[in-house]
């Protein structure tokens, strides 16, 4: 084993320099036993402590002082050190007053052997010594991994055929499986933006506006990793976030360039003024969008803090990167490949419809029946919000889902004070239950230890004796899910003196539901802690019901007679000494081999201590030189004590922990649990305080908030900037409250709760909705302020034109989101839910809302400017082609 973690360091891993560091586990190391009779201390007269003395002060390498010959200066070094196991056994400890000398083997028995151990890691047979890898900052994680891969297979050529290396955790491994697994859905998604325009335009004008998508996200990919952002989730996810958005632009700057084919400009001249005309509107929504998810990077902390500080990056270089490829790219390709408008002069055939066309013509008969009637069409926006906010309550809440992995862990409880072998028997037992299922790949075994951190979010836990981890690895992640689901009820009750639970990854650190039961009074915290427990194991969807601080367990209790002992001159240290290193033993000294250390490791020999009559009858040397028994100068009592005192902020803390993974969530468990807890006659001192889910959420909802306050307020003034008016900027934020329909209708059709993830698909939708507003108002604005349409005019005609361009963009960004969705993610499908349901709901309710407000509350502005609003029809005939002839 020794040889195989030096082969590791110094000619292996250790050399590869993006390993920052290599931690070892389960090694053992070879120990000096130092076995000590205390019957034969007696008979020679001395004690422990002498022998601990002696070793000590025996064994040791010193710098002494330096000599000056001539002009030269020279150390002089005291060098006594051990050096073989037989200078260990010959030391002299003693010497009795006939002059005979005493050697330590005289008094003990002396071995070499490996540790006794207090916890060990096994797979199948055999016991391992594992090696946690690092990876040095800002280097590529699936790289590294391919690193380490190779290294170990050179590494195994050159060991012995008994030993053998196997990778029981691969993080490079996940993280390349989500990669491709995202990189499936990505390209699915574009391939889905791409279809949609193809499926809905005319061919040549949708190639034009659908290859800025792929040209701009290669051009993001590039930057992103100019500045030096890594390619992971998040930022796939912030690319399929964007992608509607991204084609959004090219789609109007095409429109636009079609529309002034229509009009008779020459191509040049449209495709320059196309992009000239549409640049300030396009700016402004590119700014505002941007401005929705900037704040997350600044208001939020911790973990959530972590894990989304590259996607506000991320979607401020592919907007800007969009931005411009629509401004600068499009217009050219409009014009090198578009030469003709959509009109058909001439042509006396009726012209082939397409859904469009016909979504087209049942907007326009919608639009002017909600111009009819505004009051309607108000109320029912106002209705949409007030369902919204219904919805809002009746979908659940987990701030942070299980995390998508393929391994889970069976965790073993003993009661405290069990051995190590009883909890190894227990933990073959479960082992055996589990490796007879074919989904399992392969099982390593943690007994009175937890495996090394290996995740942001998993905490170890303590290593005790009466503590086991398996760590299960599965075939997928729909394996691990499912067989926690189905072998949660059957290890229920599977040790009949301890308990087997099942543990999943979690982005949330620590359990999902934990009540805190705050005081300085151990026996009312142990007794509101019971009545704690018994509500939750009511509660439907817990399990797994514990509290922090353990069960109770026997021990024994030293309790010295002061006046005995000091009458003998027995110091507490003496006793105490003595009981110690006798019972535990420690490590008095260390024996060098070249550069590895063995410790010298001294207690009492094994019939000294079998049983308290043993400990009872040990000696003790008074202040006058005999011996008396430890039972003169103590008594050694049973007594009960707590398995674990845990304190959280200076205070004394009992937490009630509880799993949730029956299909109910925390958050929902917690809401039907707290009127009961609320009913509790708590003790004076004792208080009841919340963690989990229910302390993140409780954390980051004010930060979530302050980001969308501030959010909001930029995108405020980014309006303000364009249209100058208080009036117009209002409208145009009135889209985000339009749009919370359709995202808690989206999270309750699909089960997915409302949490990290969810709160982003919000965030970006605000961004997508505005933008819609300030395409209509935009255009509501060029029509009264360049064609002199009256303001009613100009709003109806802004609603029928611009409902194809919004329309395109709503239902490809829509689509984009799907592969989320379907994909089934606890962690990105919620966000999928949000986008899906709330772009098609928000296009919807905002083509008709909007122009009705900019009609109904623009018009005195607008008159004050000599605008007269007149009843006069609009000139406009639905047809196949994208524009609204005036």
């Amino acid at each position: 084993m020794r040889r195989l973690s030096s082969t590791l360091k110094r000619d292996g891993l250790k050399t590869i320099p993006e390993v920052s560091k290599i931690n070892r586990r389960g090694g053992q190391r070879q120990q000096i036993y130092v076995s000590v009779s205390d019957a034969k201390l007696a008979q020679y007269g001395f004690d422990l402590a002498t022998v601990i003395r002696i070793l000590k002060a025996e064994n040791m390498t010193g710098y002494s002082g330096e000599l000056t010959i001539s002009s030269n200066t020279i150390p002089v070094f005291t060098n006594s050190q051990y050096k073989t196991i037989e200078d260990v056994a010959n030391q002299m400890i003693y010497t009795t007053p006939a002059g005979a000398v005493v050697r330590l083997k005289d008094v003990a028995t002396i071995e070499r052997r490996f540790e006794e151990p207090s916890s060990f890691i096994r797979i199948a047979d055999d016991k391992v010594m594992m090696l946690a890898i690092e990876m040095q900052p800002g280097n590529n994680i699936v790289q590294f991994g391919e690193m380490i891969g190779t290294r170990l297979e050179e590494i195994k050529k050159n060991l012995p055929d008994d030993l053998k290396i196997q990778i029981i955790v691969n993080q490079p491994e996940v993280v390349s499986e989500r990669i491709v697994h995202f990189m499936k859905e990505f390209g699915v998604a574009i391939g889905a933006v791409v279809i949609v325009i193809i499926l809905l335009l005319p061919m040549r004008v949708a190639l034009v506006a659908s290859v800025a998508a792929p040209i701009s996200i290669m051009i993001t990919f590039g930057i992103v990793n100019i500045v030096g952002i890594e390619l992971h989730q998040v930022t796939l996810a912030a690319l399929i976030i964007v992608l509607g958005m991204v084609v959004d632009n090219a789609i109007v700057v095409v429109d636009n360039y079609i529309e002034k084919l229509d009009e008779g400009i020459a191509p040049w001249t449209a495709a320059w003024q196309a992009a000239q005309q549409l640049s300030i509107p396009i700016f402004t929504a590119t700014l505002a969008i941007i401005f929705a998810f900037a704040p997350l990077s600044f208001f939020l902390s911790g973990i959530p803090k972590d894990f989304i500080q590259a996607l506000p990056v991320t979607v401020a270089i592919a907007l800007f990167i969009s931005m411009f490829v629509a401004l600068f790219l499009t217009p050219l390709t409009c014009y090198l490949f578009i030469k003709k408008g959509l009109k058909h002069h001439g042509d006396d055939r009726p012209p082939r419809k397409n859904l469009l066309d016909h979504l087209q013509h049942g907007f326009d008969v919608g639009v002017e029946w909600a111009f009819r009637w505004p009051k309607v069409t108000i109320g029912i926006a106002v209705i949409s919000i007030t369902v919204a906010l219904v919805l809002a309550g009746k979908v659940s809440q987990e701030f942070f889902p299980l995390s998508e992995s393929k391994q889970f862990n069976a965790e073993v409880w003993m009661p405290n004070g069990t051995s190590l072998a009883e909890t190894e028997e227990v933990v073959k037992k479960v082992e055996k239950e589990l490796l007879s299922d074919s989904r399992v790949v392969n099982i390593a075994s943690f007994i009175g230890t937890s495996s090394p951190r290996f995740n942001i979010t998993y905490a170890p836990e303590v290593p005790r004796r009466h503590y086991a981890q398996i760590f299960v690895t599965t075939t997928g992640t729909q394996a691990a899910n499912g067989m926690v689901k189905e072998y949660l009820p059957r290890l229920e009750g599977y040790v009949s003196d301890g308990a087997v639970r099942l543990r999943q990854l979690s982005m949330q650190e620590g359990s999902p539901i934990a009540i805190r039961v705050i005081g300085e009074d151990l026996n009312d915290q142990k007794r509101v802690a019971e009545q704690v427990k018994e509500i939750l194991k009511k509660a439907k969807g817990t399990n797994w019901v514990r509290t922090d601080y353990e069960d109770d367990y026997v021990g024994v209790s030293l309790v010295i007679k002061e006046e005995v002992a000091s009458r003998l001159g027995i110091t507490n240290e003496a006793i105490t000494q003595t009981l110690g290193a006798g019972l535990k033993g420690f490590a008095v000294s260390q024996l060098w081999e070249g550069d590895e250390p063995v410790d010298i490791y001294i207690r009492l020999d094994a019939n000294d201590r079998g049983n308290l009559t043993d400990i009872e009858h040990l000696h003790l040397s008074t202040l006058f030189g005999t011996k008396v028994l430890l039972n003169e100068v103590a008594t050694l009592e049973p007594s009960w004590h707590t398995g674990v005192v845990a304190h959280r902020n200076g205070l004394r803390t009992l937490t009630v922990l509880s799993e949730a993974q029956l299909g109910i969530k925390a958050s929902d468990v917690l809401k039907s649990v707290q009127p009961e807890l609320g009913r509790l006659e708590l003790p004076d001192g004792i208080t009841i305080g919340y963690g989990g889910d229910a302390e993140t959420s409780e954390e980051n909802n004010p930060r979530m908030a302050k980001a969308l306050g501030t959010s909001l307020i930029l995108i405020l003034i980014t309006l303000l900037f364009q249209f100058k008016t208080i009036g117009k900027t209002l409208i145009v934020l009135a889209t985000f409250p339009l749009s919370l329909l359709g995202a808690f209708f989206g999270l309750y059709a699909t089960g997915n709760p409302l949490g990290f993830t969810a709160f982003m698909g919000i965030i970006s939708l605000i961004g997508i909705v505005v933008r819609n507003g300030i395409i209509l108002v935009d255009y509501a604005d060029e029509l009264v302020r360049d064609h002199g349409h009256t303001i009613k005019a100009a709003a109806l005609a802004a609603a029928k034109r611009r409902m194809r361009p919004i329309f395109l963009t709503s239902a490809a960004a829509a689509v984009g989101v799907v592969p989320m969705i379907l994909g089934k993610s606890p962690l990105w499908a919620p966000m999928g839910s949000v986008l899906a349901s709330g772009l098609i709901v928000s296009m919807v309710l905002t083509l008709f809302v909007i122009p009705l407000l900019y009609y109904l509350f623009v018009r005195p502005e607008l008159q004050e400017q000599g605008v007269v609003d007149a009843e006069v029809p609009i000139p406009y005939k639905p047809s196949h082609d994208m524009h609204i002839a005036h």
